[in-house]
């Protein structure tokens, strides 16, 4: 397999690569994208790996090409070697995993994306490349803000997400905070007291503190 990561810690690739260190048991090839040249929207990029101009995507040994991160994630979980599977181990608890995936994400990374993407920083960023809704900013840092509202609530009894242990829900979240915190700090204040526990804890895993950095070409762990 081959993982076409990007050279840049933004939200997307740090997801992947947290769940690739928080899994084990993965074994595949890495081919870093120029994010900061945008070479994923290059044309050969588009044609031969993800006509969406995406990073990550994950090349199958037939062939195939995987894109999205709860694809990829989802995918590598299936095939890894021993370990505990961060999406689950039986139909409850795979179910009720996948709802708090549904609603980190809806709730909490789409909203504060999508608002960072309509900042000066995000549109001289794209150039061009995505269609940017500056106009609605405001509207979508609130919703990010009421989605980490909602979870501080959520998490009252909880140590991470879902439960008692780390899952798909914690991978997702933080990698798009974490990747975000420097920019949109207003995002982890201290009075949610769960949520920004939680975020010292996640931080403080070996798994975390390698995410920000490229990944080396062969990953075998």
């Amino acid at each position: 397999m081959i993982l076409y990561d990007g050279n840049a810690p933004g939200p997307n690739p740090v997801s992947v690569r947290l769940f690739i260190f928080e899994r084990c048991g993965i074994k595949l090839d890495v081919e870093s994208v120029d994010l900061r040249n945008l070479a994923n929207r290059s044309r050969r990029y588009r044609t031969t790996v993800n006509s969406r101009g995406e990073v990550p995507a994950l090349k199958l040994d037939d062939g195939r090409i995987i894109t999205e991160i709860t694809a990829i994630c989802g995918y590598l979980d299936e095939v890894a070697k021993g370990g505990k599977r961060l999406f689950g181990e039986t139909p409850e608890e795979r179910a009720e995993i996948a709802m708090w995936v549904r609603r980190v994400d809806l709730e909490v990374c789409q909203p504060f994306v999508t608002w960072w993407r309509g900042t000066d920083a995000g549109e001289n960023l794209y150039r061009g490349n995505r269609v940017l809704f500056p106009e609605a900013k405001t509207n979508n840092r609130l919703l990010a803000e009421k989605g980490l509202n909602q979870l501080d609530d959520d998490m009252e009894r909880r140590a991470f997400v879902a439960g008692d242990r780390i899952t798909m829900a914690d991978i997702l979240l933080y990698g798009f905070m974490g990747a975000m915190n420097q920019m949109i700090p207003s995002l982890n204040p201290p009075g949610r007291t769960k949520v920004a526990a939680w975020f010292l804890r996640m931080a403080g895993r070996e798994a975390a503190k390698k995410i920000m950095t490229d990944l080396p070409s062969k990953i075998e762990n």
